[in-house]
């Protein structure tokens, strides 16, 4: 996927010459040259091939000079790009200090960053890999028969609470949790149900335990009479109904949707009050159980939130929805939600199987564009009433893990703890997107289509009035993460503005507040390393051993320059540059 561009900068004119001749074993050698730079921040995508001369014009004002390499094709690159001085020996090092793409992965204990920093996880490996393959969409001979499940009545009436009780099967048949339903809301036109695990119910041994004040606040944020003022509202305002009708005789009933069911138990057993998987939601419950495709339902919509979590208080003062892990565990509440909603609008609508980075980044821009609204700060990590970057040395929310690994790309996604590089990865990238090309508007373009890969992100793009293409998003965003510093960026290279980015679909503004990457910390080796996005220099972009699919990778060629800038660059096909200049601080 090696797609080209024109050179694009802006702040001042510039010329582009190719030169004949130079040629080297591994392509063209081309020369780039610009006149005197007149400011910071200025942007230049370089068209090249292979080997390339880069030279530019610096003028007397002193500039860092940064390089960012996109790998366009969606494969990773496992050679090393290298960057050296005009007539400097090969950038060529010993194997020894070669490494593999993963060697540096391995260097930070995930678990404890994510207790350490109040950071945990949604969704959980089973859950996500039947999502983005449900067996409901397979033939009835394709699809392993197992003994069924006896059909258990529902209980949605406001009289059956605290007398209704259901046994909900979590992954087999004899896996199940007796609950009761504690909670009934309803608008008018959606009833919601909480279900409360029996053991999790006050008094119980676990650590912390729900009540009704709890349940009751839970209900209060996610569905409430009246229009625009609950996470139902704004979530399908942007994304659409979780259910409706249908043609696969192997799901629950088109008239489904008019019940959402929420069941709080303590997900995975562990009584934590300090981190673990917070909630999922798992499309099996909403197959119907007699079918041959999986007996595990629950014939329901219907997501799972931790328990425990949500009832822990901070400082073991008294309980409130807005202590830290009850507001993260309402952001959750969104994030489930959608996850829910993308089920049933891509892969029951379209009949297609989404890529999982799609999906959960529709969840952590869900969870940013709702944060002002659920009073929650949401993965930007700063405070949802302050619209602007906020202060230096943020180690809140998930880009300081996205300093940490900006040189991953955003297509693929692991298991386990290391999920939260795809979180922050996903969610700095969809942030941007977000920030660039249309907001709420945007991400239900890309929910509401038949587009399972990044071919969504693009095509919603473009019906925004915009012409882009993935690799143009990758560059510009490699660019806007260098400048988020300064709130003069153009468009398609923002992040910072000083103040909201607003988009208003079916009537209701969305705000997103600003971010500047440099006020973020980055965790090197598992220690503090400074703040600001992960660079390389070209001596260290060796030890990278390539290049992620889909990835920028950020090297400072120069620091303090000033006059006549010259390297070589040796890269392969398919990895792209993109030229930063910025005053030197």
């Amino acid at each position: 996927m090696k797609i080209s561009f024109d050179t694009i900068i802006y702040g001042l004119l510039f010329s582009v010459m190719v030169l004949a001749g130079c040629n080297t074993e591994s392509g063209s050698t081309i020369s780039s040259v610009s006149t005197s730079v007149t400011g910071t921040g200025e942007i230049q995508h370089v068209d090249a091939s292979e080997s390339l001369e880069y030279t530019r014009e610096l003028g007397s004002t002193p500039q860092d000079v940064f390089f960012i390499f996109t790998n366009t094709t969606t494969s990773n690159v496992t050679t090393a790009t290298t960057v050296n001085s005009l007539g400097s020996e090969s950038g060529a090092v010993p194997d020894a200090a070669k490494s593999n793409l993963h060697s540096m992965e391995s260097d930070i204990d995930l678990e404890a960053y994510a207790r350490e920093h109040g950071i945990g996880l949604r969704g959980t490996p089973q859950a996500t890999a039947f999502n983005a393959n449900p067996p409901q969409m397979k033939t009835a001979e394709m699809a392993p028969f197992y003994q069924l499940a006896e059909s258990t009545p529902l209980f949605y009436s406001v009289s059956d609470v605290g007398v209704a009780t259901h046994s909900f099967m979590n992954e087999s048949t004899t896996d199940t949790i007796p609950a009761t339903l504690r909670q009934f809301a309803t608008d008018g036109t959606v009833n919601l149900n909480i279900w409360v695990a029996d053991d999790a119910w006050s008094p119980c041994s676990k650590a912390r335990c729900m009540d009704s004040a709890k349940v009751t606040a839970f209900a209060d944020k996610f569905l409430q009479a009246g229009g625009d003022n609950d996470i139902y509202d704004w979530m399908t305002g942007i994304f659409g109904a979780p259910w409706g009708t249908h043609e696969n005789g192997n799901l629950i009933a088109d008239t489904a949707g008019q019940n959402i069911d929420i069941l709080f138990f303590d997900i995975s057993e562990d009584d934590s009050t300090n981190g673990g998987i917070l909630g999922f939601f798992w499309s099996k419950d909403n197959i119907l159980a007699s079918s041959p495709a999986y007996p595990y339902s629950n014939e329901r919509l219907l997501f799972y939130m931790d328990s425990v979590l949500s009832a822990t208080e901070d400082d073991f003062t008294s309980w409130d929805i807005t202590d830290y892990w009850p507001a993260e565990m309402v952001s959750t509440l969104a994030h489930e939600f959608q996850h829910m909603i993308h089920f049933y609008q891509k892969n029951v609508t379209y009949d297609v199987e989404a890529e999982t980075w799609i999906n959960e980044m529709a969840s952590m821009v869900a969870e940013d564009l709702l944060a002002d609204k659920m009073e929650v700060n949401g993965p930007r990590g700063v405070s949802y009433a302050d619209d602007t970057a906020g202060s230096s040395g943020n180690d809140e929310g998930r880009l300081p893990m996205f300093n940490t690994y900006d040189y991953i790309g955003p297509t693929v996604w692991y298991d386990g703890y290391e999920t939260l590089k795809n979180y922050a990865i996903n969610y700095a990238f969809g942030a941007y997107l977000a920030r660039n090309y249309g907001g709420a508007a945007l991400f239900q373009s890309i929910v509401q289509s038949g587009d399972s890969d990044y071919q969504a992100i693009v095509n919603a793009v473009v019906a925004q009035g915009y012409n882009e293409t993935f690799t143009s998003l990758l560059q510009k965003w490699g660019a806007a993460v260098l400048l988020s510093d300064s709130t003069s960026t153009s468009s398609g290279y923002q992040y910072n503005t000083g103040s909201s980015f607003s988009s208003t679909l079916n009537g209701i503004t969305y705000n997103l507040g600003s971010i500047n990457l440099h006020n973020y910390d980055n965790y090197e080796y598992g220690s503090l390393q400074t703040s600001g996005p992960y660079l390389y220099t070209p001596s260290t972009l060796s030890h990278l051993g390539g290049h992620y699919a889909t990835s920028n990778t950020y090297v400072q060629v120069g620091t303090a320059e000033t006059g006549t800038f010259t390297k070589t660059v040796e890269k392969r096909t398919g990895i792209e540059l993109t030229v930063v200049t910025k005053d030197s601080q």
